[in-house]
């Protein structure tokens, strides 16, 4: 990790001020305030920079921020900052609520709310956090309300343990990481943190039921095994180790058929392999084999009542060799073609 931060010794004004202004840049403006202490410890390292800051915090004295409306609108950054106790204790005031962060919880903080938040170091005399702080629109793709809870979330849980796996990875090998490899882990990171959220049973909580964990197993099969021409009802179910009625249960207690479910994932994926930089050279024929079709003749049919046109009509139009069509989105993002 980078070090953007030491200090050892006496805790001078000159040492606060740095900090403080270092704590703005890399955080938010607002009121910092120190308990000076004769020899201070003071390590400030950052791990990850992009697509959100990921930073390792360690002290031996206690320290409270304040942010206020006024730091708000002078600085609004949008950061919702999701913290990781090591050691001691972070508490925050907010005006719907407080909490406590403790050793081996989370919790998260919106920079666009007042708040102020107290670190406090443990019973060994020091306090030791890691802080993720996220831009909002990556936050609201993976978190979206989670902002709005006071509740602390324990990293003791298996799903917490996955976090935690996921945390060190990133805080040790970050710095070596691209922009392109970062960019999925911290997404990846990001859900595991939805899960553990899931939990606790909050109202933002996508926990699911026996019937969404069964169709999830059937989803994931079926995404699995598209290339299997053979891919039967009968088969998923078994494979899934359910009974072929209880498929049936699950899938019209969740609106939906197994052709559904095999045709809107069969499809999208022959459509990317059809202009796909590996696959675009690729006859006609081989991808419809690799989507799990048995012939060409069907792959065509299908393809053609999905997106308005024969699947070689649709790779030409994106390679923009022809132009009797134009490429656009329909409502649920897909792409499908039109006349021009």
């Amino acid at each position: 990790m980078q070090t953007l931060f030491s200090a050892n010794g006496n805790a001078t004004s000159e040492v606060w001020a740095k900090w403080a202004t270092l704590s703005a840049r890399e955080f938010y403006d607002g009121e910092f305030v120190a308990d000076h202490v004769d020899k201070l410890q003071f390590c400030f390292e950052k791990a990850l920079a992009f697509p959100a800051s990921l930073t390792y915090l360690a002290l031996n004295c206690g320290t409270s921020y304040r942010r206020t409306w006024q730091h708000i609108r002078s600085n609004k950054v949008g950061f919702k900052v999701i913290w990781f106790i090591s050691k001691g204790t972070l508490s925050i005031s907010r005006s719907n609520g407080s909490s406590i962060i403790e050793k081996g919880q989370m919790g998260i903080l919106d920079s666009d709310a007042p708040f102020h938040c107290k670190m406090t170091p443990g019973v060994d005399g020091m306090f030791e956090s890691y802080q993720l702080a996220v831009p909002a629109y990556l936050f609201l793709a993976h978190l979206e309300g989670a902002e709005q809870v006071n509740n602390v979330f324990s990293l003791e849980t298996p799903q917490g343990k996955v976090v935690q796996r996921m945390l060190h990875l990133l805080v040790k090998e970050g710095e070596n990481l691209s922009r392109r490899t970062a960019k999925p882990l911290t997404e990846s990171l990001l859900e595991a943190l939805a899960d553990c959220i899931d939990l606790k049973g909050l109202d933002i909580s996508r926990r699911q039921s026996l019937v969404d964990k069964r169709l999830a197993d059937i989803e994931n099969y079926i995404l699995m095994n598209l290339s299997d021409p053979d891919l039967c009802y009968n088969r998923v179910a078994s494979n899934c180790g359910i009974s072929p009625r209880y498929l049936c249960y699950v899938l019209k207690a969740n609106n939906t058929s197994f052709s559904d479910l095999l045709w809107k994932n069969r499809l999208p994926r022959a459509r990317d392999l059809l202009v796909a930089p590996g696959t675009r050279g690729y006859p006609i024929h081989e991808i419809a084999f690799m989507s799990g079709f048995k012939s060409a003749a069907h792959f065509s049919r299908m393809f053609k009542a999905a997106y308005g046109c024969p699947p070689r009509e649709f790779r030409n139009a994106i390679e923009g060799s022809v132009s009797p069509t134009t490429v656009c989105e329909d409502d649920r993002g897909e792409q499908i073609l039109r006349a021009a």
